[in-house]
């Protein structure tokens, strides 16, 4: 792939196509607001490069050809077209996004006068006039490889997304925790994301595997991930997962993201995971979580600290703000095994986890007030593809 800064796009009259001075298309409104609404997401509006605040629109033989970037991702999307013309101008995203949105008519005409660089957008009785930006100023699409290393339906990759992005740290002090670690071990795909306090970790196994043996691994933005997850929420449709030396690519029908990877080594996380618990106990999810969200009330910081006891077949969980009160609580478990014990966490990072699953029931696995605990599917042992681990640091329980 190349990098997107160090192009320049080509001009359309740069002898290859004849540019007629004023051309038009018709397309439908909602495949227009649908495409427009995608790759605006990867425009910032905060940059300093006013061409960047811009969408590229062009004519293409696969239909009207929409471009959105930062330099650091990059969203095409082509919408179809009822009637060709012969164009590429480069429009502001947050007035052409506001616009498409309220057209009144199915039917949407797009006129561009490539002399005096206005687009005309016209729907039913409504017009607008738009003064075009100088598309060749727009940086170049990046290449995207011809052999995907994975291929994945959109509905499961959302779903990957979902139980790890969130993991990620938001802070960019350590950029390379701020996105998720993909891997690829034979045909088992791994995503994993970290903060230092709590880590996510999710496997699964694919007949349509395609990586280099010696892969070791990459690293990618969150914000990447949740912008894929985003547009392909959902879909059966096939993802096709593309990757280089810097940059990663998200293909599934006609839209491609591309996105740079983040440098740097991604932690050792099998290191932190515990090989042995002193404690197993099997939950309800639900009822676990309705519980932590009552008795997180009175949790003495922003995280809502609470405490987690065994003993028998209960799990309680209380919590205590001095300057406020107490509270408590307790869910039967459906098993446990191993001995009593006790650890203190921050009951936001429980909810987030008990959140992202789908699971019935789930089983939390300790060792000791000081170790992390460990959550994870029933039945499944955490070296097994197809399954999840969470994994949570203790708060210090005389905090």
């Amino acid at each position: 792939m190349n990098n997107v800064e160090d192009n320049s796009r080509q001009s359309l009259d740069s002898g290859d196509v004849t540019t007629a001075k004023r051309s038009s298309i018709s397309c439908d409104r909602e495949l227009l607001a649908k495409g427009v609404g995608i790759v605006q997401r990867a425009v910032s509006a905060r940059s300093t490069l006013p061409i960047l605040q811009g969408v590229l629109i062009e004519t293409s033989n696969q239909g009207l050809r929409l471009i959105g970037t930062d330099l650091e991702l990059s969203i095409e999307a082509y919408v179809p077209v009822m009637s060709t013309g012969d164009f590429q101008v480069v429009l502001p995203a947050k007035y052409l996004t506001e616009i498409v949105r309220r057209l009144p008519a199915r039917e949407v005409i797009i006129t561009c006068d490539s002399e005096n660089r206005v687009v005309t957008i016209s729907s039913g009785k409504a017009i607008y006039e738009i003064n075009s930006m100088e598309a060749r100023e727009y940086p170049l699409f990046p290449e995207v490889p011809d052999i995907p290393w994975w291929k994945v339906s959109g509905k499961n990759l959302t779903d990957f997304v979902r139980q790890t992005v969130f993991c990620a740290a938001t802070e960019e002090t350590r950029p390379f925790l701020t996105g998720v670690f993909m891997s690829f071990e034979g045909d088992e795909v791994r995503l994993v994301s970290t903060d230092s306090f709590r880590l996510a970790l999710r496997k699964s196994s694919f007949d349509n595997v395609n990586s280099p043996k010696q892969n070791k691994g990459l690293i990618i933005p969150a914000r990447t991930l949740s912008e894929v997850a985003r547009i392909v929420q959902g879909s059966d449709n096939e993802v096709e997962v593309y990757a280089s030396e810097n940059q990663i690519a998200f293909k599934c029908q006609e839209t491609t993201i591309v996105s740079r990877l983040i440098e740097g080594q991604f932690p050792n996380y099998d290191r932190v995971i515990p090989q042995q618990y002193s404690t197993v106990i099997t939950v309800k999810r639900v009822a676990l979580q309705e519980t932590v969200d009552r008795v997180a009330i009175m949790g003495k910081d922003e995280f809502g600290t609470i405490r987690l006891t065994t003993d028998n077949d209960l799990l309680t969980i209380s919590a205590n703000a001095p300057e406020v009160g107490k509270a408590q609580d307790q869910v039967t478990t459906v098993s446990m095994s191993g001995e009593p014990g006790e650890i203190a966490l921050r009951s936001r990072y429980l909810m987030d986890i008990l959140k992202a699953v789908d699971d019935d029931e789930v089983s939390l696995r300790l060792t000791g007030s000081l170790s992390p605990v460990v959550i994870t599917q029933v039945g499944v042992e955490s070296k097994d593809s197809g399954s999840f681990l969470y994994l949570i640091m203790p708060v210090t329980l005389n905090a």
